[in-house]
């Protein structure tokens, strides 16, 4: 695998998180230096979360946050070692308290999903499975651009994200396998929903 993702629960990372950033905003270059540069899997799982958590509802955060996850499956996709943020995005930053109040809201689902996930399926990790993976990442974190427009409608990309992105933190291949499942299912579901 093109990374060093521990196999850290997502309680961890919330704590982590709120423990290494402080002041009044938090930048996507802090937060990335928070989590890792080389942690696709936990920066996977946060940037969703954020488009998902009542912090996506922060005018352009579909936007921005499509825009990082789409950075990530990229470089992910050519198996790069160390995650590179361009600066104009880097700078891009958000209230903290509305960042750890959304974490904080999650934590106690957090400790029971992580009852349940651990290293299973790992050839998904490995090439070719992890380009597929990456690819995966890259078109579903492109319809977060048309769907910002539609009521809740990056909601499913963000959610298949999500999911990946734990499978690839805790080297997981089935919650990889339901992620992508889950942002096709859901595209086609916005789709019917709302036809564009």
């Amino acid at each position: 695998m093109a990374n060093n993702d521990s196999t850290e629960d997502l309680v961890g990372l919330i704590d982590r998180i709120k423990e290494k950033t402080d002041g009044d905003e938090v930048s996507v270059d802090e937060l990335v230096e928070a989590i890792g540069r080389r942690a696709f899997g936990p920066l996977f799982i946060i940037v969703s979360l954020i488009a998902i958590l009542p912090t996506g509802a922060i005018p352009g955060m579909s936007v921005l946050t499509g825009t990082i996850m789409l950075i990530l499956s990229v470089q992910l996709l050519f198996a790069s070692q160390r995650i590179w943020i361009p600066n104009i995005i880097g700078r891009q930053a958000m209230p903290r308290d509305k960042l750890v109040s959304s974490l904080d809201s999650i934590r106690p689902r957090a400790e029971r999903i992580s009852r349940y996930v651990g290293p299973r399926m790992k050839f998904f990790l490995r090439p070719p499975f992890l380009q597929l993976v990456a690819l995966s990442g890259v078109v579903v974190s492109l319809s977060m651009y048309p769907l910002a427009v539609v009521p809740f409608g990056a909601f499913p990309a963000g959610l298949s994200l999500l999911v990946i992105g734990l499978g690839l933190a805790v080297r997981d291949g089935l919650l990889i396998a339901l992620g992508i499942a889950t942002g096709f299912v859901g595209l086609l579901v916005v789709y019917l929903v709302f036809p564009f």
